[in-house]
């Protein structure tokens, strides 16, 4: 066998994995072509294309050049586009309300699929975590209980720039819908979600600065601005620096009798009793801010349970 033979029997093994490709990928989706979220999950467009960009090579091997190998894996392409157009067109999905031609599902599919063109570049050009950045900003902008209207454009600067529904209307509507503290404690869980989706260093460095510039953008940081900054500050430092430099402070609930350990069961029921101080404690979690974990604390006080603060230094926080 010399070195054309060679390449001939490559080309003829070509077509036919190219015809075994198509009928396992159309075998994967044939029992499926009446399901509609599987027609909706497949391009209409990327379909066209195929078949237009396949017929000139159709044309090239099968009516000039006379080369019939390359014009089979040119039929097998178009038919495997067809089918898929059909089905991503939704020519098999059956509406149960009324009967609609082929003309009007592929219509259907064509102004679907064009609502949803820009969803992969949206995602490659958003931040990791843009959402939950939004939603902190929108928090800290609320921690006093008012809205300056240049809090209000600084947020909105960035809701624009990442494409993310943000209006006027329901940033207020969200004002003394909850007492402060509360608003301290849903801030801090937000930052501490955003965390949890492990974002780039450098990004939770630049919302730090965003955070500060935000509470600054009115010329004036609040009291509530200042309390709750202190602790998101640090724990966006601690991220960026994967090491705790700074004492933490934990806080601890120790329940006097069965009628107080009923009520943190049922107020805190995902929390695990521990030995504290030679006692059984549950701890309600650890935090940078001293004056923070007193917040904390005394929200449980109110409610008589026995409380308490202990400093974790930076040695032994870990």
């Amino acid at each position: 066998m010399n070195f054309n033979d060679f390449i001939e029997l490559l080309v003829v093994a070509s077509v036919a994995i190219g015809f075994l490709t198509t009928y396992l990928m159309l075998n994967k989706i044939w029992s499926r072509k009446s399901d509609e979220n599987v027609a909706n999950s497949v391009s209409v467009f990327a379909s066209l294309l195929g078949i237009a960009s396949t017929l000139p090579f159709l044309i090239k091997y099968g009516l000039l050049d006379g080369e019939y190998k390359g014009a089979a894996k040119a039929v097998v392409s178009i038919f495997s586009s067809a089918l898929f157009l059909l089905i991503g067109s939704g020519y098999w999905v059956r509406n149960k309300s009324k009967r609609e031609s082929l003309w009007s599902k592929f219509k259907k599919a064509i102004k679907l699929e064009g609502h949803e063109a820009g969803d992969l570049v949206k995602a490659l050009l958003l931040p990791a975590g843009a959402d939950k950045m939004l939603i902190i900003l929108r928090q800290l902008a609320l921690i006093d209980n008012r809205i300056d209207e240049r809090e209000f454009e600084f947020i909105d600067t960035f809701a624009k720039f990442w494409n993310i529904p943000f209006d006027r209307d329901s940033l207020e509507g969200e004002l003394a819908a909850s007492s402060v503290e509360s608003g301290y404690i849903e801030l801090r869980f937000s930052v501490a979600d955003y965390l949890n989706i492990e974002p780039p260093v450098e990004q939770s460095s630049h919302l730090r600065d965003v955070l500060n510039a935000l509470a600054a953008s009115d010329k004036e940081v609040s009291d509530e601005e200042s309390f709750i900054l202190k602790e998101i500050n640090s724990m966006l430092d601690a991220y960026a620096s994967n090491e705790l430099s700074q004492d933490q402070f934990e806080v601890a609930i120790a329940p006097q009798d069965s009628d107080q350990e009923d009520l943190l069961k049922k107020l805190l029921p995902e929390l695990i009793a521990s030995e504290i101080n030679g006692g059984k404690g549950y701890v309600v979690g650890t935090y940078f801010s001293y004056d923070f974990a007193q917040m904390v604390s005394k929200k449980y006080r109110s409610l008589n349970l026995f409380t308490a603060i202990d400093t974790l230094h930076a040695e032994s926080a870990e």
